[in-house]
């Protein structure tokens, strides 16, 4: 060991004390954004479900009883469809008893406290 350490080991010492935190910074942040990325994509197949769910349920009972459902409430108790309404609004719009409704799939980006 040196008594008297000069500038340049002084600076190598701290850089190689300063290694394992950084590499383990670097890592936590990387599997920060792969969990991020994976809930982008469930919330996304999550979305595609519930639409195909529900254009399938109204093309099934058009198929059955000659027309589409009148209401979105019809459609979801006749199926037994559920999803989480904090994370999407359903927009339902029959165009009439012969025409395949209007269904849209949104998912809800703000929150109370702001947005997320």
């Amino acid at each position: 060991m040196d008594i008297f350490e000069t500038k340049g080991t002084h600076v190598k010492r701290i850089f190689r004390s300063l290694i394992p935190v950084l590499s383990t910074v670097i890592l936590c942040f990387i599997f920060y954004l792969g969990i991020a990325h994976t809930q982008a994509d469930s919330l996304e197949k999550e979305q595609i479900t519930l639409t195909q769910a529900l254009e399938g349920g109204a093309i099934r009972t058009y198929a059955l009883t000659g027309r589409y459902p009148q209401s979105l409430d019809e459609l979801l108790s006749d199926y037994h469809i559920t999803y989480d309404s904090e994370k999407f609004v359903v927009e339902y719009v029959p165009n009439g008893s012969n025409l395949l409704p209007s269904i849209s799939v949104l998912p809800v980006t703000a929150r109370k406290g702001g947005t997320r």
